[in-house]
């Protein structure tokens, strides 16, 4: 009798918090059936990503096992658990890793005694969830009575506590990381369409924070795995993405608060490198607020010289690195690269970018490309913009000038219509996410967009490029918004692999760290700063005994060359055009 009864409290409960969780996925506005789809498909797809990830899952498959267990469970089914029974083991000792660190990081930032006191509950009562989960699923065969007891007080907890989290977690579950949130349509301003007076420059306080993102924020369990893989965190900079969220989330009832003056240091420590996001098991949009405080803070002016002469730079001279523009590809043409007027029948757009037209060594990353284009007889098929090139935006998106922004992109789309501009190949990351994922929001199509490591494992596919071994050893330094926010991780190592062997930095892929340039940080300094982050990474790096490490961003490789340069360490830091260009013998 006693038996039964637990049985049915364990999945009663467990059904009122499902229904709780389906109750608040209707304030996010989504599909249920496509949001329940999305994060099945998230979970499995990442579940072996990475140990966190591992953990996570553990957990809501234990929670799964838990009302099963509750009904039938044999040694045959049990046994099958054991591999979740080791990850909740492994969860209980992260969470008290992370309660160390955090406990460091409050007393670091400082931040409001009830953040931090809010912080240190939910982290217990996270590490409580886990502990009682483990001891349901361990204990399901043996003593099935005390089983089902701890499940039925571990689901009272999940009710109290985690129906926001599982919640986010479905929604935002089918939301890919390059999916910049916009905050307006410029062209409805233009048009008449939507009032200037009724655009909201950004989040200067709470109460100007879009539900949406405020929900995200409100949906955070102190889980901390943004903090554990945030490069501004590992560089002692005043940020933490976790409090950054929990400020906004603890004081959603104060539309006055204001969190632009609060969080205004955080804001710029952060490089942009979407770690936080793709890390996080219940997928807060971290970015999201993080953008919203940076165009509020722009909105009222309150910008350093060096950010300020970053959008001075873009509205006077058309370029980020304050240079004429006149004359800008003119030294292309000794390579023998055309203009779209000299050659109107080209098929690729190269989009040389400004780091590619006025770096010196951005320039030899372009000579080493277009001379493999011309080794492999494909350069009468690309072109370039010449003076008609400008930036492509991204620096003036991330620093948080939106309407420059969505200038620059309308501006390019009507020269790429003008000039029939179908297929690009770039060597800047930050480009390809603009054109292959933001443009489009704004009504520019472009055909095709490819990096130019996706264009090169292409002519060695073909045949019209063959490398040899050159006996060096490598490792790939994946771009943030290469890898991470566009997953293109395979064809720069189908590149390498041809010329080397491969030592892996502990994070790379989808997992890389940043270089500490994204985010506009190229344009200005941060004060707060224990280490650079660029010497941060080149440390990891130089872990893998490699003598060659592999860029495919000229900011990378700007970034990673000087802290390697300052740190006296014995390794060359080549762009992938140049270290197959060597491989060739040129």
């Amino acid at each position: 009798m006693l038996e039964a009864a637990l049985t049915l409290a364990v999945l009663a409960t467990l059904a009122l918090f499902v229904y709780r969780v389906v109750k608040r996925l209707s304030l996010y506005g989504v599909p249920l059936s496509r949001s329940l789809a999305n994060a099945a498909r998230y979970e499995v797809a990442s579940a072996f990503r990475s140990p966190i990830n591992f953990m996570h899952f553990s957990i809501i498959v234990g929670i799964a096992l838990s009302a099963i267990y509750s009904i039938y469970v044999d040694p045959i089914i049990w046994a099958l658990s054991l591999p979740f029974i080791v990850g909740l083991a492994m969860a209980a000792v992260w969470r008290l890793v992370v309660l160390q660190r955090s406990v460091r990081l409050n007393a670091a930032l400082a931040p409001e005694g009830r953040i931090a006191a809010e912080s240190a509950k939910m982290q217990s009562v996270l590490l409580v969830i886990i502990i009682l989960t483990l001891l349901d699923v361990a204990l399901a065969l043996a003593s099935p009575l005390l089983s089902k007891s701890v499940a039925v007080f571990r689901n009272l907890m999940l009710l109290a506590y985690y129906v926001k989290p599982a919640s986010n977690l479905i929604a935002n579950s089918g939301r890919g990381l390059a999916h910049f949130r916009m905050p307006f349509d410029l062209r409805s301003v233009l048009e008449g369409k939507v009032a200037a007076e009724d655009v909201k420059p950004g989040y200067a306080t709470v109460g100007d924070v879009d539900r949406d993102v405020l929900l995200s924020c409100d949906s955070c369990g102190e889980i901390g795995a943004c903090d554990s893989v945030c490069p501004a965190v590992s560089a002692g900079r005043a940020l933490s993405p976790r409090l950054f969220v929990r400020t906004i989330a603890l004081n959603a009832g104060k539309p006055d608060y204001p969190v632009a003056q609060v969080l205004e240091e955080a804001a710029w420590a952060c490089t942009t490198c979407g770690a936080c996001v793709s890390a996080c098991p219940v997928r807060v949009r971290h970015l999201d607020a993080i953008y919203g405080v940076r165009r509020a803070l722009v909105a009222e002016g309150k910008l350093d010289k060096k950010k300020g002469d970053l959008l001075l730079s873009l509205s006077q001279y058309g370029n980020s690195l304050t240079r004429s523009n006149m004359d800008r590809h003119g030294w292309l043409r000794e390579l023998g690269l055309k203009t779209v007027e000299e050659n109107p029948g080209f098929e690729y757009l190269l989009w040389v970018g400004c780091m590619g037209s006025f770096d010196s060594r951005a320039r030899q990353i372009i000579e080493a490309f277009v001379g493999l284009l011309r080794e492999a007889g494909v350069l009468d098929k690309f072109a370039v913009l010449g003076d008609a090139e400008t930036c492509c935006g991204d620096p003036a998106r991330r620093l948080g000038e939106e309407s420059r922004f969505q200038e620059i992109a309308l501006s390019n789309g009507e020269l790429f219509a003008k000039y029939g501009v179908r297929r690009i190949v770039t060597i800047c990351p930050h480009g390809y996410n603009a054109f292959k994922n933001e443009y489009p929001q704004l009504g520019v199509k472009i055909e095709e967009v490819v990096h130019h490591s996706e264009f090169l494992a292409r002519l060695i596919d073909e045949g019209l490029i063959r490398p040899g071994a050159s006996g060096e050893t490598y490792t790939i330094h994946d771009p943030c918004y290469l890898a991470r926010y566009n997953d293109v991780v395979k064809p720069q190592r189908k590149v390498v692999v041809r010329v080397g062997r491969i030592a892996e930095a502990d994070r790379n892929g989808r997992n890389t760290m940043c270089c500490g340039a994204g985010g506009a940080n190229y344009w200005y300094d941060v004060a707060t700063e224990r280490e650079r982050i660029s010497h941060v990474r080149a440390k990891e790096l130089g872990k893998t005994g490699a003598n060659v490490v592999v860029t495919m961003c000229p900011f990378c490789n700007a970034m990673i060359g000087d802290a390697v340069r300052t740190r006296n360490m014995d390794v060359k830091v080549m762009d992938i055009a140049e270290v197959l260009r060597h491989a060739l013998g040129r």
